[in-house]
Parts: C-alpha cells; structure tokens; sequence
C-alpha cells in the first residue's frame, strides 16, 4: 500500500512561522512533523510515500530528497495552484496504481504510531476507514459522528458553537473509487466524505492517543509538551560534553556535538539539539527544545520554549512560554514576559485580528532570521514577523 501525504497548503494562521516553512517542516521536540510522520509510516510497512508540495517546497526536497536516509521511497507530485484537498489528491491518481492508499494530512501530529490501528481496521472491516479523534475543542474542525457499529453517520462541516466531539485526525484508508467521486463532486472531498458516510461505506479507526493539529502559533508548544510527554527515559549522546557540575532531572534528551558549561540545571523533559552550547549557570526548565547550531548565554532562563535552530540567546535572558524561529539572536537581557499583571487570559493580535488564546501564560513568538538587541522586554503574546531588527533597549 502507498501512502499520500498532502504539504502543499500555506496555513496562514501560523504566522510568523509560516512564511519561511511549511507545516510539516517546522520542528517540534527535534524533529520536523514530516520526519514524525514518515517514521511512523515506515515503522507500520508502507515504504512508498507520494508527497505533494507547494509552498516552501525547497526545504521539503533538501530535508528529505528521494527518501532513502529514511528508509523509504518518495515521489513528489507538485500541486501548482492550492486548489483544496481534493485537487492535490486527484494529481496522484495516475500513481495509485488502482489499489487501496493511505491518505495523509501533512500538518497534524501524533505521540504515538496511529497507521498501526488505522490498517489493522482496514484489514478488519475491509472497509474504508477515517482515523477519528476526540479534542478538548472540536469547533475548528469538521465533526463526526459514530453509530453503534464505530461507522461514521453523519459529518458536519462547519459546527456552531464550541463542543467536545469527534472531528477527522487527517488519516484515511480510502479505495480507488475516491476519483470517481472527486470528478462527480467537482474535487469537493467533503461532498466525496459524505457520499461514502451515506453509502454506510466509512469506518472509524478511534485514536485516544495524543493528537494535535496546530492552527496558531501557541499551539506549537502545545504540540511540543505532547510529545516530550510521551519520553520516559533521558538520552544523551556520547559526543556531548557535560563539563564540570552539570545537574540533570528527568527526561533530558542532548544530541550529538554539544557543549554544557557547568553549573548548569537541565530539567526534563527538554531537549538540546546537535553543535549546540549552553553557557555556565544556565537553567533549562521543563518543556524546552534547543534546536541545533544554537547558542544560549551564561545564565540564562528557557522555560516551556521552542527554539527552531541557530538561534542565539544572549546571557542573563529569560525566555519563557515562546517560540523563536530560525537563525533569530537575542542581545543579552532579553526578557519575554509571560503574563498580564492581572494574570488574565492573554491576548495575541495576529494578523488576522486579536485572539483570544485562552492561556494565562504566554510569552513571544518571533519569526526566522530575527535580529533583535541588547536590554528588551516583549509583552505577553508579542510576535515579531521574519526578518525584523529590533535596535537595542526596546519594550516591545
């Protein structure tokens, strides 16, 4: 069975992370989504992978290339105008070869391996099969409903209000007869979903692992504690350096090549990726992943962060609750506040308008290639878009 992977789409709402990558290639807890997914896609047996690309395709083909560093077989489909979900999936029909295939939304992210559970339905049922998933919040998503037999009755598109059901994960087994249908329903894959519902034709694979389809900037660290969640042992590279007093808690995870000054505090889960140094008396809290080629100060503070990589962190800065984008460095003294005075829901005016996070804790999100001076303060939800200078003492 082949597998298709759909990264074509942009996903504006995660500026400013969005201009210089794709979904899939932005880099959680070390590894890229894609990465997540393919490894899981190999780890279940299905070794040839369609991927169909778009924007910021580059990045994509230099990372991955023809697969094989990963043990699989990739073919790149391009979908030159973003035309929806149906569309992209119509390019590959010529290389389905008439057999049942997995489809795969590139952007979502799971802990665990859900293409294990979704085949083992599909070998069950010999039915086509939709992976469902169960939110804390499901109005973002097209919801579903289960009927005694776990077949999926009903969906509705766009639901009103803000409850907990089922929503589609992005993971379907589905059958050569979807281009049928897509030509019937003019590329509509909802109309083409509702059709098989109807028909009584889809099953539902339930995944009660974790699950996230991160749609603003913020839940890129909820996706990042979702997957350090799942770590229960450390891992420490024999290349790395520990020099002198170095104290380590839980779940700490350091990559090839890195340098750990002494007197520093790790605390897992965290993660320190590849040719990274971390500067004496430094505390790295729980929930913080350093990507490679970064730097971070003699006594800094890095809570529940992201780094992307090549990042520089000046000395004595706290950078808490945050995601800092690639090639972005910090003078010394940087400080990301992470909460209102009041302690008060925050805030973040997106470019898509004012949102209401919900989260008390929020710090800053700043895009690639940020370069950003000595002695700064950025407010609860600052977010500061790819290439922005920032002269030195400034509150943002």
């Amino acid at each position: 069975m082949k597998a298709v992977i759909l990264a074509a789409n942009r996903s504006a709402r995660l500026s400013p992370f969005i201009e210089t990558r794709c979904k899939p290639m932005i880099r959680i807890a070390g590894q890229y989504i894609l990465e997540n997914t393919v490894r899981f896609l190999k780890a279940a047996g299905i070794n040839d992978i369609l991927l169909v690309v778009n924007h910021q395709q580059d990045l994509i083909r230099n990372v991955f290339e023809s697969g094989q560093k990963h043990g699989v077989n990739i073919e790149y489909i391009v979908q030159n105008e973003l035309l929806g979900i149906g569309h992209a999936l119509n390019l590959c029909q010529s290389s389905l070869e008439k057999k049942p295939f997995l489809l795969v939304y590139g952007d979502v992210l799971t802990d665990d391996n859900p293409y294990l559970s979704i085949l083992q339905t599909y070998t069950e049922t010999d039915k086509e099969v939709a992976m469902v998933a169960l939110p804390e919040s499901s109005k973002e998503f097209g919801n579903v409903y289960l009927d005694h037999e776990m077949k999926i009755s009903r969906l509705i598109e766009k639901p009103s209000g803000d409850q907990a059901n089922y929503v589609f994960a992005g993971m379907f087994v589905l059958f050569p007869n979807i281009f049928e249908l897509l030509e019937m329903f003019n590329n509509d894959i909802s109309r083409c979903y509702e059709h098989i519902i109807g028909t009584g034709g889809l099953q539902a694979c339930l995944w009660e692992k974790g699950w996230i389809d991160m749609i603003h900037p913020w839940h890129i660290l909820v996706a990042n504690q979702m997957l350090m969640n799942s770590w229960e042992t450390a891992n420490i590279d024999n290349s790395a350096k520990l020099l002198g007093h170095v104290h380590l808690e839980g779940a700490v995870r350091i990559g090839p090549n890195v340098t750990v000054e002494s007197g520093t505090v790790l605390k897992g889960p965290c993660y320190i990726g590849e040719n990274s140094y971390i500067g004496n008396n430094s505390l790295i809290r729980n929930y913080s992943a350093i990507g490679p080629n970064s730097t971070v100060g003699y006594g800094s503070e890095l809570k529940n962060c992201v780094l992307f990589g090549s990042n520089d962190i000046g000395r004595l800065s706290f950078v808490g609750d945050s995601v800092i984008g690639e090639n972005t460095t910090t003078g010394s003294g940087l400080t990301t506040v992470n909460h209102t005075a009041e302690y008060s829901p925050v805030i973040c005016k997106t470019g898509h308008g004012a949102v209401e996070t919900g989260l008390i804790k929020l710090g800053a999100f700043f895009g690639d290639n940020v370069k950003i001076g000595v002695r700064h303060v950025t407010g609860p939800g600052s977010i500061l878009n790819s290439g922005s200078k920032i002269p030195d003492s400034t509150t943002i």
